[in-house]
């Protein structure tokens, strides 16, 4: 019998010691797992149609509703010759395959609406028939000519878990574009 109560009371005080350690091991697994949920993400490149220079961020969080869907809301502005943009995307991103090992590239495809403003207009150096204002100095940023637009954006790409990724971005209605991508995701 005291060999019994002795082998109880042993193994009780590896429970209660084991206990505490197993629940901090859970505890930084749901920290980890939670901080891969939040990103935050740069990105640059050119549009094709209207001819820009566009540069951005997003932040990421997910997986939502599915374990390879993203949600990327994301800010950009482009700039070009003619044309000048601000925009708001709100994409969701799909993962085609499940994440293997921290090298390998996954392919994903994407969808969002986006809000934006885009101002086209010339300028010139001839102040003979240019509205300039009460400064005398020509005004690039005349918002007389701005449109506020809606859209969808359209994604395909490349990407690593955490790195760099590679995408075309076409939107349809609104501000048509054509956009070829390159980022990094932190």
């Amino acid at each position: 019998m005291f060999q019994r109560t002795s082998v109880a009371l042993v193994l009780l005080a590896l429970a209660s010691t084991a206990a505490p350690a197993f629940a901090q091991q859970n505890a930084d697994d749901r920290v980890r797992r939670d901080a891969r949920r939040l990103g935050i993400g740069v990105v640059g490149g050119v549009g094709l149609d209207p001819e820009i220079i566009d540069v951005g961020a997003h932040a990421t969080f997910g997986p939502v509703f599915k374990p390879n869907l993203l949600f990327r809301p994301g800010f950009e502005i482009g700039a070009g010759e003619v044309t000048t943009t601000l925009g708001i995307n709100l994409d969701f991103v799909y993962s085609v395959r499940a994440e293997r090992e921290a090298g390998d590239w996954l392919p994903y495809v994407g969808a969002g609406p986006t809000f934006g403003l885009s101002h086209r207009g010339f300028s010139t150096d001839e102040t003979d028939h240019v509205d300039t204002g009460s400064n005398d100095t020509p005004n690039r940023f005349d918002f007389s000519d701005t449109d506020f637009n809606g859209g969808v954006n359209f994604i395909v790409g490349m990407r690593k878990t955490r790195g760099a990724f590679f995408e075309m971005r076409a939107t349809a209605w609104g501000v048509s574009n054509i956009r070829l991508l390159a980022g990094f995701n932190f």
